[in-house]
């Protein structure tokens, strides 16, 4: 099977349902090649997936034994910002999006797929998920996933029926937002984009799905864009087609599961019953919520210094210029789901999965009749309640604190297609080097709004300030509009975070790199490790960087302050446990209501197999490591040592929490403890003194 790209000739002219190769899994990946402007069918071996379990195993196993990348040539491409090689833009540098074999069955809450590649924003390995319904889609349509390699001449789509598959003249969807997309391709199956974002190049970005369901991390956005890849849609038309070793061993297994989520959604817990937006509480009682670009945990922004802002049109600073002391002291509460529910009755509480645990998902109908309520700026007709990451880095990161005031911030993620964690953290650097006075000299220390916005209208002074509401919209407009290589602030922010805080570090001489949270690149999500014992290491050794999804832990490890090292056989054991749940793909809040038993009864009776959970745990190790050694084999190329690239942040080595109850701890007790973590987290994974596998 081979298709080429559409020159207007090429008819559906029939329906192809794809035979299932295997029980499980179709046994098979749709390959694309957008620099020859073709597609065909690749065949899988069956040892691969079950060795793999499919989903991220699947990809991690296919990037490694396919990769197309060009080295000598991605070697030699430099990145636009920062003084080093920029590997993942190379046209041949492998995108895949793969599903997993829980897809397209009846577990709860599987309705999620992956991402793999290299990370655009970091260099190094990918995975990020998506939830919506495309995955069970793309695996009804008899596909295991996506191999994407190459990069057209002009801004294309792929359209998947099916057996069925088209690349098409994309030109029409040029900078256009993700729900723009979403509503021109109506029709044509499941959706997904990416917006201004990731056409620009713009290394935060992110594709999205169904709207508001985001691959978030790692600038994968990018990827597609630097493809040339504007959108995917996939159209099923049997759900027949989906192949299982034992329907009744199945139904038993969802049973059990559906049960557990039953319990759990009677418990009466907050995070039952307001999802993730219950985070802002708990992180700021126990001294892990980041306020301020991580200058503080407690929900309290210091005392800087008096901002002697230029303008200020909009009401934020004096009318005569005069300096501005912040003070502001945000309350919890106000950034929780609880707040968000009590503030809008009328919204809708559901959960987006269902059956699910989690009701992650509500939403808010903020007009009646095309007019507008709340006196709040709204340009759609729908708002979800943030998760919680969003509200942690796009409000107490910024200085905000409504969750209301969120919304808009989140709003503007999806439509442009950027990160939420990563566009807080790339906002609030900002924020925090204009109060140090550590910008480049011809930079100002403002912005003009783009379009008229709350208090802002076109044209005016916009400070780079926290706690300014419409800071947010405004200033993700300007980024998504951006595409990063010049000298200007927008286009150096366009490279994230670190990379712009390394650009100012070198321009000015100030230690810029000192107010950045990160590990091997990745902003750090809303978790900061400096109040929790044990979690720094699960940042450290992620193959991705600094991902709250990678690792978790059975017991509290935060307070008092003592060492982690007692805890790295549990790390890894949850590390192993989690590329389980990756793999086969279960959403990340559903794993916590599906005991390990449950998933693997699924497996084996989708598959056919009969593993123990031992076996899949011993499959997800061999995973782990081959992603590893994916990145180590990088970083010998470029020189670096493995352990250095493992390293947090300095912030989060060295510069203490300042107040709460988390106050004077450092994500270890000392450099001993540190380094003792290490050597012993490396051996238990049969690695070498300098984290070779």
């Amino acid at each position: 099977m081979n298709y080429t790209m559409d020159n207007g000739s090429v008819r559906w002219d029939d329906v192809m349902l794809l035979d299932w190769r295997f029980d499980g899994f179709p046994g098979r990946v749709l390959w694309v090649d957008l620099s020859q402007g073709t597609v065909e069918s690749k065949e899988i071996p069956h040892d691969w997936l079950i060795e793999s379990m499919g989903g991220k195993g699947l990809a991690t196993r296919l990037l490694v034994e396919w990769d197309t990348t060009d080295y000598d040539a991605a070697m030699n491409l430099k990145h636009p910002v920062l003084d080093r090689v920029d590997t993942a833009r190379h046209p041949t540098n492998p995108l895949l999006f793969m599903t997993g074999p829980y897809q397209a069955s009846t577990v709860g809450s599987s309705g999620r797929a992956v991402v793999v590649t290299r990370s655009p924003l970091t260099d190094v390995y990918i995975d990020t998920y998506i939830g919506g319904n495309i995955g069970h889609v793309l695996r009804q349509a008899g596909w295991d996933g996506l191999f994407i390699t190459g990069a057209s001449n002009h801004l294309c789509r792929l359209e998947i029926v099916d057996g069925h598959a088209q690349l098409h003249d994309a030109t029409e969807l040029a900078g256009m937002t993700t729900w723009q997309v979403e509503q021109t391709l109506e029709g044509k199956g499941e959706c997904l984009s990416i917006g201004p974002a990731g056409e620009n190049g713009v290394r935060i970005a992110s594709p999205l799905t169904a709207g508001r369901r985001a691959a978030g991390r790692g600038g994968t956005g990018a990827a597609f864009g630097f493809k040339n890849l504007k959108a995917v849609t996939v159209k099923s038309t049997s759900k027949e087609q989906v192949r299982f070793a034992s329907e009744a061993s199945l139904k038993s297994a969802v049973k059990i599961q559906r049960q557990e989520m039953g319990l759990r959604r009677r418990s009466g817990d907050p995070f039952y019953a307001f999802g993730t937006s219950r985070g802002p509480i708990y992180a700021s009682e126990n001294g892990r919520m980041p306020t301020a670009n991580y200058s503080s945990t407690n929900a309290m922004i210091p005392e800087f210094s008096e901002l002697k802002v230029s303008g200020g049109k909009g009401g934020v600073v004096a009318s005569d210029g005069s300096p501005v002391t912040i003070t502001t002291e945000l309350d919890a509460h106000e950034l929780s789901g609880e707040h968000w529910h009590d503030s809008l009755p009328d919204a809708k509480q559901s959960a987006c999965c269902a059956p699910c645990p989690i009701a992650c998902e509500a939403a808010d109908r903020p007009t009646i009749d095309g007019e507008k309520i709340r006196k709040r700026p709204i340009h759609l007709n729908r708002v979800d309640r943030p998760e919680y990451e969003t509200l942690a880095m796009l409000g107490s990161n910024l200085g905000l604190t409504s969750s209301l005031d969120v919304m808009d911030g989140n709003d503007a993620c999806n439509r442009l297609g950027i990160d939420t964690i990563s566009g807080g953290a790339a906002l609030s650097i900002v924020c925090e080097l204009v109060e140090h006075g550590w910008l480049p000299e011809h930079w100002a220390d403002h912005f003009h709004a783009p379009f008229d916005f709350g208090r802002y209208k076109q044209g005016d002074v916009v400070p780079w300030q926290f706690g300014i509401p419409e800071l947010p919209p405004l200033a993700l407009a300007m980024l998504a509009n951006s595409q990063p290589g010049d000298d200007g602030l927008f286009s150096v922010l366009a490279a994230g975070a670190v990379a712009f805080s390394e650009y100012v570090e070198k321009t000015t001489g100030h230690p810029a790199t000192r107010l950045t949270a990160h590990c091997k690149g990745l902003d750090l999500p809303a978790w900061d490790p400096r109040g929790k014992r044990g979690n720094a290491m699960a940042y450290m050794t992620a193959n991705v960087g600094a991902s709250h999804m990678r690792a978790g832990y059975k017991e509290p490890t935060g307070l008092p302050n003592e060492s982690a090292v007692d805890l790295m056989e549990e790390l890894i054991e949850s590390q192993n446990s989690i590329v389980i749940r990756d793999s086969m793909i279960l959403c990340a809040f559903a794993k916590g209501a599906t005991p390990d038993s449950v998933m693997l009864d699924a497996w084996n009776a989708i598959t056919g197999d009969t593993a123990s959970w031992d076996d899949l745990m011993h499959r997800a190790s061999i995973q782990w490591n081959l992603a590893r050694s994916w990145n180590v084999e990088h970083w010998d190329r470029l020189g670096k040592n493995p352990i250095e690239t493992d390293l947090l942040s300095w912030r989060l080595r060295k510069e203490p929490i300042p107040a709460g109850v988390a106050a004077g701890m450092v994500s270890f007790v000392d450099d001993q403890d540190e380094k003792a973590c290490m050597v012993k987290y490396y051996s238990l994974r049969g690695w070498d003194e300098n984290g070779r596998p």
